[in-house]
């Protein structure tokens, strides 16, 4: 929720006071850093700054040009961080907008008033490249309170997140994770370890990639969207997990009625009791109608995972 930069502040205005007509052969005199103190220069403070400092390697990093005629140039360089309240509710996929506000500390508009350099109040470096951003705008305002308000500049940056990042670590991961969950329903209704090993990894595996993504996130109360794409990733794993245990439980309850009902019919004399081939081929017909389930959950699993894959990126990319 902030946002650093460094950053040539230049400021400009008249002083009738310093003006120095003819007194010396040169069109503006050059100020030491350390007589720029004997000199009046604006209370200018940015407003919502949370952290900021002056650049003195090797020397203070200011400069004061007073010209002829009163005019005063002065440049200062200086890195803040500044406090940027960010709306996540489409991150990774976002646009933010981040705001310096400039304003006058002590003096209302009455005394002084700042405004804006008319051709190109904003110069920023051609070469700037941000890793996780695109700068894609950069937006002057004046935000005044005239009356009793102090003067006040506002300056927007215009942010888009680059989502390639995000695709690396934790989109396509939690696809291959997806994915993994579906090879249970190529198993054998037998091979009870491997389902459940493979089910519970993949659970885990997917509580733990939610954690890291969100982990560098401040914690708000509503709902991004990396978190329902991760929450539905987790439901899918878990209902493979969950597909198994129902999957068990029906070729179990088959192969119990199909038993009882031979001894019933054993007992009642109706027909002769199977010997071991007979009942083998019971115990897989049993099974069978649990490999139905399997197999429709082969085809609806991929299916409804990439209904949800087209719905998720065609609404957040779209709206972006």
């Amino acid at each position: 929720m902030d946002f650093t930069l460094s950053t040539f502040v230049s400021q400009e205005w008249i002083d009738t006071r310093l003006s120095f007509r003819n007194l010396i052969p040169a069109d503006y005199l050059e100020l030491d850093s350390r007589l720029m103190e004997n000199v009046w220069v604006p209370d200018l403070y940015v407003r919502n700054e949370k952290q900021a400092y002056f650049h003195t390697v090797t020397i203070p990093n200011k400069m004061l040009h007073i010209y002829k005629n009163g005019v005063v140039k002065y440049r200062s360089r200086i890195t803040l961080t500044a406090s940027c309240p960010m709306k996540l509710h489409k991150y990774p996929m976002d646009r933010q907008m981040c705001s310096l506000f400039i304003q006058s500390f002590a003096f209302t508009t009455n005394r002084l008033v700042f405004r804006w350099r008319e051709m190109e109040p904003i110069r920023m470096n051609p070469n700037l490249e941000l890793p996780q951003f695109t700068l894609y705008r950069l937006e002057t305002e004046n935000c005044t309170e005239y009356g009793e308000g102090n003067t006040c500049l506002q300056f927007n940056i215009y942010l888009e997140r680059n989502i390639g990042f995000y695709m690396i670590q934790t989109y396509i991961p939690s696809v291959l994770i997806v994915m993994l969950s579906w090879l249970s329903f190529w198993l054998n209704v037998d091979a009870v370890p491997a389902r459940i090993s493979l089910g519970i990894l993949t659970v885990l595996t997917m509580t733990t990639q939610r954690s890291m993504s969100n982990a560098s996130l401040p914690r708000v109360s509503y709902v991004k969207a990396i978190d329902i794409w991760m929450a539905v990733c987790l439901c899918f794993v878990f209902s493979a997990l969950l597909e198994y245990a129902c999957v068990n439980v029906i070729a179990r309850n088959q192969l119990r009625r199909r038993i009882r009902k031979e001894i019933r019919d054993h007992q009642n004399g109706i027909q002769e009791p199977r010997n071991g081939l007979i009942g083998g081929l019971l115990i897989k017909r049993s099974r069978d109608n649990a490999q139905n389930v399997d197999d429709v959950c082969r085809v609806v699993f991929p299916v409804t995972f990439m209904v949800f894959c087209v719905v998720y990126w065609s609404c957040y990319l779209t709206i972006r």
